[in-house]
């Protein structure tokens, strides 16, 4: 573990604690935006291109004169895509997880992937998997990188 975030007896970084959902969500769009978790707060940090911009650069410019009271998030949006994909097609029923695995192998698999979930009426289902997955990720995160959170 990096040494510069202070840890209480049992080695367990000094902070609030993380809340889970909000940190699944954040990895679900790391594609789209860069997030920080705050280690004193446990709050969850989504830098946003949106109508604020010179607010997000003054919050850039914040995180960078704290560092060591901030955890960068990775990329796992990208990183996890086609696991993801590859994941959700293994659990579905043989007719499906067929159709589903074929295309992943295709050129453009992510665009035919999305759209089959859409022909065969799976969106829900989709969405829900998603949810699971990215939670799942973030539980993981939060314990290698020995931060206490909460599932809510």
């Amino acid at each position: 573990m990096d040494n510069r975030y202070t840890l209480q007896a049992g080695g367990k970084v000094e902070s609030m604690k993380v809340n889970l959902q909000e940190l699944a969500r954040a990895l679900s769009k790391s594609d789209m935006h860069q997030g920080y978790i705050d280690i004193a707060s446990g709050k969850v940090i989504i830098m946003r291109d949106a109508p604020g911009e010179e607010e997000a650069l003054n919050h850039v410019f914040e995180i960078e004169d704290d560092w060591e009271h901030y955890i960068p998030l990775p990329n796992i949006a990208d990183s996890e895509g086609h696991n993801l994909m590859e994941s959700f097609a293994a659990v579905q029923r043989d007719e499906v997880k067929t159709r589903l695995q074929e295309i992943l192998r295709q050129p453009g698999a992510q665009l035919k992937f999305h759209q089959q979930i859409k022909h065969l009426l799976l969106k829900a289902v989709w969405e829900k998997f998603q949810q699971e997955y990215f939670l799942n990720i973030a539980r993981d995160y939060c314990e290698e990188n020995d931060l206490e959170y909460e599932e809510q």
